[in-house]
């Protein structure tokens, strides 16, 4: 195990774990990968110090240790289940902490996709998950997929989370390349709600009325910028606007019932550092489709404030080797 993933953002990432929901995930990635004609790499991740059983202590894990065998198998399963997807596939078991090599290897990648496991709040409190920490920092925009996913019936459209519609042309444009990739239509969704005697202002008289038609206002600017950089099959797509009179992670839940896809921006926090905030954090949690994190563009639902910045490519991974 020595040679690392080579290739460039041709190609896309899913990490596998064994669980319904990394299957799940690599189905959506091989789906991506055909549909956009690029590599699909399926990875797990050993931890080398993780017990292999829960009772085990810590012990240094090797290739042919028996957590390794064990990565062998999860990627023989992840790769016979995206067999007939048409998606050419290649499978990669890598050493070290999982959310420090998805996320550095990512910058290999176009796509990160990931699968979200249900777990119960119990759960969720003694044990972690590596979503977050690698959604915070990825160099390139992550999905997470719900293990349910897909279902049956799934509208064919894509929804675009706005905070900030003046800082979000870039997001909007994300929003309207992979509708036009789908064959989808895009809404815009925006969420405003103020606290306390603000909430009561707001929400009285004329307040409400003058401050959707401003956001709409605002929102039809940036679809229209986010158009005129696109092409005309991309600037072609159907799109509507939504504002809503909610706290933004319920409205944001609610638009992913309906849709295919959910599309956040994530914010340039402390030092440049990748920052994920509860919003964010809390529709990944409840949302009924996969979500992607998009790190393209700076403004988060918790108004933080930052400029639009690219990716950065040349991150080197940490261990790994390949599986041919």
């Amino acid at each position: 195990m020595t040679e690392a993933i080579k290739g460039s953002r041709d190609l896309i990432l899913v990490g596998v774990d064994g669980t319904e929901a990394g299957l799940a995930a690599a189905r959506y990635a091989a789906a991506e990968a055909a549909r956009s004609g690029v590599a699909l790499h399926l990875v797990y991740v050993v931890d080398p110090y993780a017990p292999p059983l829960p009772t085990w202590p810590p012990a240094p894990t090797d290739p042919d240790s028996r957590m390794g065998k064990l990565g062998r198998a999860i990627l023989d399963e992840a790769e016979e289940a995206v067999a007939s997807s048409g998606a050419v596939a290649s499978t990669y078991l890598l050493l070290g902490k999982p959310s420090a090599v998805l996320a550095q290897e990512a910058a290999r990648a176009r796509l990160l996709v990931l699968g979200d496991q249900p777990r119960t709040r119990f759960d969720r409190i003694i044990t972690s998950s590596i979503i977050g920490p690698v959604a915070a920092h990825s160099p390139v925009p992550v999905v997470v997929v719900p293990a349910a996913w897909p279902r049956n019936g799934s509208p064919r459209e894509i929804v675009v989370g706005v905070h900030d519609a003046a800082t979000s042309v870039a997001l909007v444009r994300r929003g309207l390349e992979v509708a036009a990739a789908r064959s989808a239509g895009l809404r815009l969704v925006h969420a405003w709600h103020a606290f306390g005697t603000y909430e009561d202002y707001v929400a009285v008289g004329s307040e409400e009325q003058a401050w959707k038609e401003r956001a709409e206002k605002e929102l039809n600017a940036a679809l229209e910028a986010a158009r005129a950089e696109c092409g005309p099959e991309v600037a072609a797509v159907a799109a509507r606007i939504e504002v809503v009179h909610a706290q933004a992670a319920y409205a944001l839940a609610q638009a992913s019932r309906r849709a295919e896809l959910l599309i956040l921006g994530r914010s340039r926090h402390f030092f440049g550092f990748g920052h994920l905030g509860g919003t964010a954090r809390a529709v990944l949690r409840e949302s009924s489709c996969p979500v992607e994190i998009d790190p393209y563009v700076a403004p988060a639902f918790e108004g933080d404030t930052g400029t639009t910045y690219g990716l950065t490519a040349d991150g080197e991974p940490a261990g790994a080797g390949r599986r041919s």
